[in-house]
């Protein structure tokens, strides 16, 4: 992926950079028994280990798609995928702050240069986002002023120095003008509330921000955001600065869903395997419809991955925006709703499988299941928006205004 910077943004890196494809998925393989090990602590304590977040920034992973002009490898969305499902074979919390974390440090670059300057002066610097902040934002002075704000999933606060909110500026003539934000962590107040079903290590919680002065050159509008033409965009020639960002940002937490259902049927073959391995003929032709399942999920799961790659293979190809066509372009949120589900189904029907010991809370199973599913509730991953907005584009039927939903 073409992500070069303007030199004037030169930062230099204080962490190792990674040299290609190749070698990211070699460094995150090398982190996965350590991952994996601290994945049921993690899961019970509602949050990663801190030493294992640190051993993947000092990795470089973290900065596998940031610029290398910020100290970044500047590799692609594909490779982030990639890492992102390795991640979740062994931690679907550990995945998703992955995805999330590494994500952010291009949607940074989406800012004017001075935020860039600020915020990755430092280029092992995390970002987190809640993209629909309640509160009211109206303009200060060079600025705005932001009271009474609060919002929920606030995935990898523990670890981000800053965070990206989104909220709607009320203008002097009562018009609302929706813009993104960039706001330090000192400003903001953490809600322990993240009581959960699945995905309990993430740590989102909820966060507030009771006042908060944010200078005009730390916002960037949504309008531009989605039309490819933020400030941002000046001081990168890569297309996918110029693409809208609702097409893109989901590829950040894509992969660890589609991990997490081929760490499950791994693990489960595995357990399956050992039970059988010294079983009759007849006890194995017994399984026979259990081998089966494996078989049909596993390629289920495959087929979800590639479909969600290829995707990002394109993005990262891309020169221009235009290289991809409308068509195209709506098949990227439908792809990425359809291969969640299917990893949600295939996982669901390993659980299905698993017998009654995988009710115990002591069972990776168990944590694995609730996991997947809480991932797939993900408004990115939602089939039945999906698939109407695919249909709409398919038809040639006019897309509905894009929102940001409000959450309960």
């Amino acid at each position: 992926m073409d992500m070069t910077v303007a030199s004037d943004l030169s930062i230099a890196s204080k962490w190792p950079t990674i040299g290609s494809p190749e070698e990211a998925i070699a460094k995150v393989r090398a982190l996965l028994p350590e991952i994996g090990q601290a994945d049921t602590g993690a899961d019970s304590n509602r949050r990663l280990d801190a030493g294992v977040v640190d051993r993947m920034r000092a990795s470089g992973l973290f900065g596998l798609v940031m610029p290398r002009n910020l100290g970044g490898s500047e590799l692609g969305f594909a490779d982030l995928v990639r890492v992102a499902a390795e991640i979740g074979s062994v931690s679907g919390s550990a995945a998703w702050i992955f995805g999330v974390l590494a994500g952010h440090s291009w949607l940074i670059n989406l800012f004017p240069e001075q935020a860039q300057r600020e915020v990755m002066g430092d280029p092992t610097t995390l970002i987190g986002t809640v993209f629909r902040l309640g509160g009211d934002v109206v303009e200060e002075g060079d600025g705005y002023r932001l009271t009474g704000g609060n919002g929920k999933f606030c995935s990898g606060i523990d670890y981000a120095t800053w965070v990206i909110i989104g909220n709607a500026v009320k203008k002097a003539d009562g018009s609302m003008e929706p813009r993104f934000f960039v706001v330090p962590k000192t400003d903001i107040v953490v809600i322990d509330d993240w009581q959960t079903m699945g995905m309990r290590a993430t740590g989102s919680r909820s966060i507030r921000i009771d006042s908060a002065f944010i200078p005009a050159h730390r916002s960037c509008s949504l309008a531009d955001m989605l039309a490819g033409s933020t400030p941002g965009a000046k001081h990168h020639s890569g297309a996918v600065y110029r693409m809208p960002f609702s097409n893109i940002a989901p590829f950040s937490i894509v992969g660890a869903p589609l991990g997490m259902a081929k760490g499950m049927v791994t693990r489960f073959a595995k357990e399956l395997g050992a039970k059988l391995s010294g079983g009759s003929p007849v006890e194995v032709a017994e399984q026979s419809a259990t081998l089966a399942r494996i078989a049909e999920v596993d390629a289920q799961i495959d087929a979800a991955l590639a479909l969600v790659i290829s995707d990002a293979e394109m993005i990262d190809r891309a020169i221009e925006p235009d290289d991809i066509s409308f068509l195209q372009s709506a098949r990227i949120p439908r792809n990425w709703a359809w291969a969640v589900q299917q990893a949600r189904h295939a996982a669901n029907r390993i659980f299905e499988a698993s017998g009654g010991t995988a009710i115990y809370d002591d069972q990776k199973i168990q944590q694995l299941f609730r996991d997947i599913n809480a991932a797939a509730q993900h408004f990115a991953f939602t089939w039945d928006r999906a698939m109407t907005a695919y249909g709409r584009a398919a038809t040639g039927l006019k897309p509905g205004e894009f929102a940001i939903p409000k959450r309960n």
